[in-house]
């Protein structure tokens, strides 16, 4: 029986090895929130283009002005039609977690000045267009920044890195 080689692995083994795959699974969670919190900013934006995109849409087939409300350093926003008879239906949405509205800018498609407020209002006209050029600036926890631009003329929207999201 001496001579003998044994199969299989003791208990102290196992436990060993479950340790070690337990303390670097601990030491690897908070690079990975570091690595997927722009991510968040991304889906942000995303949402937030998406929203525009379908405000623009039903705008030109239903005939109406939409509005997009959002407040500054919050983290929701509603969609809602302006009904000329009143009638409102609202959907509000909520950015991801740790991300928050940094900033609105409104500017005049011919070049003038830009305002900034706290509450603002972003509007797209029945045709699909928009009464002025739009810079909606989110920030994460981390002091990254992205931002939604929506051209006033076209009703074009796109999304870039950076921007005003730091103020």
């Amino acid at each position: 029986m001496a001579g003998q080689r044994r199969r299989g692995y003791t208990l102290f083994e196992i436990v060993l090895v479950l340790a070690i795959v337990v303390i670097t699974t601990g030491l690897a969670i908070p690079f990975m929130d570091n690595m997927f919190a722009g991510n968040q900013l991304v889906a942000a934006a995303d949402l937030v283009k998406s929203r525009l995109t379908e405000m623009r849409t039903r705008a030109r087939e239903e005939g109406r002005p939409y509005k997009l409300t959002i407040r500054d350093n919050g983290s929701t926003f509603t969609v809602e039609p302006v009904d000329p008879d009143g009638k409102i239906v609202q959907t509000e949405d909520q950015l991801p977690k740790d991300v928050m509205f940094k900033g609105c800018i409104a500017s005049n498609p011919e070049g003038g000045d830009g305002e900034t407020t706290n509450t603002f209002e972003v509007i797209v006209l029945p045709d699909g267009t928009a009464p002025n050029d739009f810079e909606i600036a989110f920030g994460s926890a981390e002091g990254r920044a992205m931002v939604v631009r929506l051209r006033g003329q076209t009703g074009a929207v796109s999304s870039a890195v950076g921007g005003e999201g730091g103020r």
